[in-house]
């Protein structure tokens, strides 16, 4: 019995000898040359397979032409290498990430075929494909049903427009209604977040998406409220709609990554990094600086201080002996 051949390196074959000549290739010919087409049963199955797999190789934007003779007969097929070859690709590094990112984030969809073939085409002709994988990329981005906002969103982004949504925080029994004009999406932790200005608080805010309850409505309004060019959705991670803090921290230097990730570097005399920590909402920062402790001394601003020595308290009264 001859050996199976698998449909992938089929479709392979056939736009390799499509392409390796300037003549017109016949049906005859293909079938001969392919394996997998020459131990068909019949010429009728070769004929349903072969226009099977023409169509699916059109259909994936690969150009095969239908090449007739002069009493208008078909001679043969050929794929053009100047409608088809790619030039040479030099992507970024931020690029490639930004693609193996998009891949994993609809590798569970319906077009995950297509978004793995992208992939695979453009590491054939990225000339730093040994380096595709970014070491920075660490995990996977997916989409789970807890996200089904994300589609609506991506179309409000895309077309200026205004969203409401219901949304439940932490502290609250019930959603209220929010009506946002969206800046961005971002993933972290596992987790997708929208990041947008609330027309009703006025004000810059970040929302877990499991947290929106019900359907995203995307309004016919046009965003009130647009990000500044050098607007980095990145570079914001706090909790849900909790705003930014900016504080000011002494640490010992290389200690307290948590919140150096978040940080500048203001001034250093040897001992102590004096840091400014901005991106993170009050309860990231307040955990986090309790964390770094004693590596880590919050200065400003005062209501953080605050929190921060209350946490601490609360963590040594936690684990202070009963007394007998």
């Amino acid at each position: 019995m001859p050996e199976r051949i698998d449909r992938t390196e089929r479709l392979l074959n056939l736009v390799i000898c499509l392409m390796a000549t300037h003549a017109a290739v016949s049906r005859a010919e293909i079938q001969r040359q392919i394996p997998g087409y020459s131990d068909t049963a019949s010429a009728g199955a070769f004929e349903r397979m072969f226009e099977r797999d023409k169509e699916e190789l059109r259909s994936m934007g690969i150009p095969i032409e239908t090449v007739l003779d002069a009493s208008g007969d078909v001679q043969g097929y050929r794929i053009p290498r100047e409608s088809y070859v790619l030039e040479g690709i030099d992507l970024t590094l931020a690029e490639r990430a930004a693609i193996t990112v998009a891949a994993q984030v609809w590798s569970t969809a319906a077009i995950a075929p297509v978004a793995g073939t992208a992939v695979r085409k453009l590491e054939a002709v990225d000339t730093g494909i040994n380096d595709w994988a970014p070491a920075e990329l660490a995990g996977s981005v997916e989409v789970t049903s807890t996200d089904a906002a994300l589609l609506p969103l991506m179309a409000a982004i895309r077309a200026d427009k205004t969203v409401t949504f219901a949304y439940r925080t932490p502290t609250e029994d019930a959603a209220s209604e929010r009506e946002v004009s969206p800046w961005g999406l971002r993933a972290s932790q596992g987790r997708w977040f929208l990041v947008g200005f609330d027309e009703k608080r006025s004000a810059l805010r970040t929302y877990r998406l499991s947290r929106i309850v019900g359907q995203v409505t995307v309004t016919a309004r046009g965003r009130a409220h647009t990000p500044e060019a050098d607007f980095d959705v990145t570079a914001l991670d706090r909790p849900d709609d909790e705003a930014v803090v900016i504080a000011t921290v002494r640490a010992l230097p290389g200690r307290a990554a948590s919140l150096r990730r978040h940080a500048e570097l203001i001034s250093s005399d040897g001992s102590h990094d004096i840091l400014r920590v901005s991106g993170l909402g009050r309860e990231a920062l307040v955990s986090r600086a309790c964390a770094s402790a004693p590596d880590a001394v919050v200065l400003t601003p005062d209501d953080v201080v605050t929190d921060v020595v209350a946490g601490l308290l609360a963590i040594r009264n936690a684990h202070a002996p009963v007394p007998r």
